[in-house]
């Protein structure tokens, strides 16, 4: 059974992850494998070595790490062969395979002139700091901990 793991570096901002997780759902739902998790390397859930395992618990017998980046920079290079190694060793009767980074893409163009068609004044476009409190972690790493924002912190603001 094969399984799809995108792989992304995660933020401290709370719920940044979203829209990658929302693209795994969407993949799930198309059929492009028979499993497809989000994995992260830090702040962000979950981290890549439970979603990892949760592929292996849903009896992928490989996986396609899928790194979410437009160039393999240290995340991907650095990072993440590291992780890669640990889990082989962990399960190593999974076969692990890794997906270039995006770099170019025939549809990337296109991706981008749909974002572009979007653009918004520098105010208007951060949105994910007014959504982010819906994915409230109560971590102290969040930039938005110890704010007016934060659900977690709020009522302690003066």
């Amino acid at each position: 059974m094969k399984a799809i793991l995108l792989f992304s570096h995660g933020s401290l901002l709370c719920g940044a992850g979203e829209n990658l997780k929302n693209l795994a759902r969407q993949m799930q739902e198309r059929g492009d494998a028979d499993i497809v998790e989000v994995g992260f390397l830090n702040y962000s859930e979950p981290k890549f070595e439970d979603a990892f395992t949760r592929c292996v618990e849903k009896g992928a017998t490989e996986i396609v790490v899928a790194p979410y980046f437009l160039v393999a920079g240290k995340f991907v290079k650095v990072d993440l062969p590291p992780k890669i190694a640990a889990m082989k060793a962990q399960f190593p009767d999974i076969r692990v395979l890794v997906a270039e980074a995006m770099r170019f893409h025939p549809t990337l163009a296109e991706a981008i002139l749909s974002c572009a068609s979007r653009a918004q004044t520098p105010e208007q476009w951060r949105d994910i700091i007014d959504t982010a409190p819906r994915f409230c972690r109560a971590s102290e790493e969040c930039p938005l901990f110890n704010t007016e924002k934060c659900p977690a912190t709020a009522t302690q603001v003066a």
